[in-house]
């Protein structure tokens, strides 16, 4: 099967977290299971540029990425590039996979696979969470800058593109289930992701003390997101304040980056609270350290005021760490399931009460860790959520009004080019 994805950002791009992390395990995986696999997307990453070859394919793991000029608004990924090359390739597909809303790249995608009689897919990304539509965890003017843009773009522009396509992609129930959807009849298949197993390593912890002397040899809670005010992490210092009143055996690692102006504002509440000793700011971890963190961490905590999946927290289980997730995390009904870890409300109180019961209690994190890699090996592995998009192609193209299309053989070499497909 020869298939496109259309991402607004795409690794080594990090300033954007789950959705692009999502897309590149996902599309390596196909990749290696024998499919065709195409990503187009732009070089943007936040407010800086990538250094990756511009409109020339770059081979990762199989997986042919083409990375276009993004120019101005870069808040809305704008480039000409992509549209242009997107209008002469989509032909060459048997299906295109759009990820994110609200951005230039899913609209003109959308636009050029209905044209070229393409079925496509579109992958919400959470963006459709009345929390995210609302954006009361911001300041009062973006809150109301956001509602009303996206209000706009769903009743004229979104009602088009995903009232066109061929499905919507929820990657967990409780996400399709309250997605705020303009009036359209297109059909919702839940499919979840995945994450990469994890390799228990030889955690060099004296590396990690080297690298942050802050740690310790306390109890490590771990945080592990973009930092953006809708993660929750003031819900998580302001827990950590509330501790410290009681004890000093633990310490916050917060291992991600945001804006600039955001991380002062966190590093500014820290000193207010009065936390400095127990927060530990370690920037994004990647690789090694990554995986060595995950290894020697006791928890880890997540009260994000949205999330349409939790690939963090689902890291965090195939390490074997016992997490703490709100219940705005959309895999909570899963995690409560199989006793991986704790739920709880927006609400700082509680969740110092249940980090309080999972530090005092070793032998339950123990358990709850070892549920949770269960649950991750069970469900959430990226060959078995492959196999599932799959299957969800393979529905979509053979119910999709464009199935004549779709279903033909297309030797055409595009202007890109790529040849006739291998794999049917």
């Amino acid at each position: 099967m020869r298939v496109l994805h259309v991402i607004p950002s795409f690794p080594p791009a990090r300033q954007y977290g789950g959705p692009s992390v999502a897309a590149d395990g996902l599309t390596r995986t196909l990749a290696k299971m024998g499919h065709e696999v195409t990503v187009f997307t732009t070089n943007v990453d936040g407010d800086n540029i990538l250094d990756v070859p511009i409109a020339c394919p770059v081979n990762r793991e199989g997986v042919q990425v083409w990375y276009f000029p993004v120019e101005h608004p870069r808040w809305y990924s704008f480039s000409r590039p992509l549209a242009r090359a997107i209008r002469d390739s989509v032909p060459d597909f048997d299906i295109a996979h759009i990820h994110m809303l609200f951005l230039w790249p899913t609209t003109v995608a959308s636009f050029w696979c209905r044209k070229s009689r393409v079925p496509y897919i579109i992958r919400t990304a959470g963006l459709l969470d009345p929390a995210c539509i609302r954006k009361m965890y911001e300041r009062k003017t973006n809150s109301v800058s956001s509602r009303l843009k996206k209000s706009f773009y769903l009743a004229t522009l979104g009602r088009i593109e995903l009232g066109r396509a061929s499905a919507i992609h929820f990657t967990s129930e409780t996400e399709m289930r309250e997605a705020i959807l303009p009036k359209v009849q297109t059909r919702g298949l839940v499919v979840p992701l995945g994450v990469e197993p994890f390799k228990d390593a030889n955690a060099d912890w004296k590396l990690l003390q080297e690298k942050f002397p802050g740690l310790g040899d306390r109890k490590i809670l771990l945080f592990m997101s973009r930092l953006d005010p809708k993660k929750g992490i003031i819900f998580v210092m302001q827990a950590a304040a509330k501790l410290l009143k009681q004890r000093d055996d633990f310490v916050i690692a917060v291992a991600g980056q945001g804006s600039r102006g955001y991380e002062s504002e966190l590093r500014r509440l820290r000193a207010k609270l009065g936390i400095e000793q127990q927060i530990v700011f370690t920037g994004t971890v990647t690789g090694q350290m990554k995986q060595s963190l995950l290894q020697r961490a006791d928890l880890f905590v997540l009260p994000s005021y949205h999330e349409n999946f939790g690939v963090a927290a689902v890291e965090a289980m195939a390490a074997g760490v016992p997490i703490i997730i709100s219940n705005r995390v959309n895999i909570h009904a899963e995690v409560t399931r199989a006793g991986a870890g704790l739920v709880v409300d927006l609400d700082s109180n509680k969740l110092a009460d249940a980090i309080a019961i999972l530090l005092n209690d070793d032998a339950k994190r123990r358990s709850m860790g070892q549920r949770g890699r269960s649950l991750v090996e069970s469900n959430f592995t990226w060959e078995r959520v492959a196999a599932m998009t799959i299957s969800m192609y393979e529905t979509v193209i053979a119910k999709s009004d464009y199935n004549e299309h779709a279903l033909s053989t297309r030797s055409h070499v595009s202007s890109h080019g790529r040849s006739k497909r291998q794999v049917q």
